[in-house]
């Protein structure tokens, strides 16, 4: 009797912590304002990228798909915030999704304000608004680039290594 109830037990908690590895683990996506993101690049202690994107915008997409790959392959020490311009509606139910569904890697948080005309000019004055659009920066190195382009593979690798510079 003490057998079967031991191996019974096993089982069952075998059964639940293979169910419990099975659930998904959701990120946590912060809500933050301008100011926040400018207090982000002003407070940075390490080379910095801010990358502003949308769940919506291909090319923005597109260029996500390789960051993590690169900075992995580079073995460097690069904080990637990804400030998401998604729309209110998609926040936090869509975008969470999206971002679970790719992988991300980066720290994501998504920008609260929606007058472009008032959070630009408090992030970066001379970002052009359009996205994707990114902010490569080494406070220590005295390194800060706008970048307001998609970013290609190979570019996106060599201001890597602009920035550890």
């Amino acid at each position: 009797m003490k057998t079967t109830t031991l191996i019974l037990t096993l089982v069952f908690g075998v059964f639940i912590c293979e169910a419990q590895s099975k659930q998904t683990v959701l990120p946590v996506i912060k809500k933050v304002t301008a100011k926040d993101v400018r207090n982000i690049i002003d407070g940075s202690t390490g080379p910095t990228i801010i990358n502003f994107w949308a769940s919506w915008c291909g090319p923005c997409v597109r260029e996500l798909v390789y960051f993590d790959s690169i900075i992995a392959a580079k073995n460097v020490q690069v904080k990637l915030v990804l400030v998401s311009l998604d729309f209110p509606e998609s926040y936090p139910k869509r975008l969470t999704a999206f971002v679970k569904k790719n992988g991300y890697k980066g720290e994501v948080v998504y920008l609260s304000d929606t007058n472009a005309d008032e959070f630009i000019p408090v992030i970066e004055k001379k970002w052009n608004g359009a996205i994707p659009a990114s902010i490569f920066l080494n406070h220590e190195k005295k390194r800060y680039q706008l970048f307001n382009m998609q970013m290609t593979r190979q570019r996106f690798a060599m201001e890597i290594d602009n920035l550890m510079k």
